[in-house]
């Protein structure tokens, strides 16, 4: 079967970014989203937004952007003089992977407080990626028992190996100023072929409405809403059902994971 999981990261990060994510999950393409905790005002837009979206929101744990959950002096390594995340990937210094792991679970605790229990883990910036964090990373998603995003032949083989489940593949291009159906169609379509035309695919994409509050932290604001536009285009998603595309959210990711262990360890007791 060809699944498709598109997730929208990025969920509490401004009003309008926040509102347009919930559009996008009513009319469109997206079946999941991950919330980010430590934007200034998300746990109040995570309430209000995320009420109807319960068994679909998932967790953006964050190492760059906004304030964390601790105080600063509990996670010296992460935070700048100013008490603050720095802003970009490439200004996170060599981080302490016990803070980590304790910032993570605050950000955890402070989505619960929202009254919402994650559905998947990510990270802002894809900062799980970095070789010190990513075992905090693995840690707590098995934990958790949830899905979460994998980005290498390497990631996908540690959370095999932990039992996390992930999807097949994740698409991370669907990003830009020039973003439209047609780059949308033409990644799916060089994804499944990648996977042998079968297999779970993941969409990274942050759709949104641009406003005032956005323009001031990102640079990314109409690609927004061009994203926004893509993804709750009625054609795109007949396009897809035509190519025997079916769409699925982060519960069906775990069950699919899940489903392909247990048939693995069948055939390998079949086969000794």
């Amino acid at each position: 079967m060809r699944r498709l999981f598109v997730n929208a990261d990025d969920f509490g990060l401004t009003d309008g970014v926040t509102r347009g994510i919930a559009e996008a999950m009513e009319r469109g393409l997206v079946d999941g989203t991950t919330a980010m905790v430590c934007a200034a005002g998300a746990p109040e837009r995570i309430r209000r937004f995320g009420a109807g979206l319960r068994g679909r929101v998932g967790l953006h744990l964050q190492l760059t952007g906004g304030r964390p959950c601790l105080p600063p002096g509990e996670v010296p390594s992460l935070v700048t003089a100013e008490g603050l995340f720095p802003r970009k990937k490439l200004d996170v210094a060599d981080v302490a992977p016990d803070e980590v792991r304790r910032e993570w679970r605050a950000q955890l605790a402070r989505l619960r407080e929202t009254g919402l229990e994650p559905s998947h883990l990510d990270s802002h910036h894809h900062i799980h990626k970095r070789v010190e964090v990513f075992p905090v990373f693995l840690e707590l998603a098995r934990e958790l028992g949830l899905p979460a995003r994998a980005l290498s032949d390497g990631m996908r083989r540690a959370m095999d190996g932990a039992g996390v489940p992930h999807a097949d593949l994740c698409l991370t291009r669907f990003y830009g100023e020039t973003v439209d159906a047609e780059a949308f169609v033409s990644l799916v379509d060089a994804a499944f072929a990648a996977l042998g035309g079968q297999g779970t695919v993941e969409v990274m994409a942050h759709p949104g409405q641009a406003d005032a509050a956005l323009a001031a932290i990102s640079g990314y604001d109409q690609g927004r809403e061009r994203e926004l536009l893509v993804l709750t285009d009625p054609g795109l998603a007949a396009r897809l059902a035509e190519r025997g595309i079916v769409r699925c959210g982060p519960g069906a990711v775990a069950a699919t994971a899940v489903s392909a262990a247990v048939a693995a360890r069948t055939e390998l007791r079949l086969i000794s």
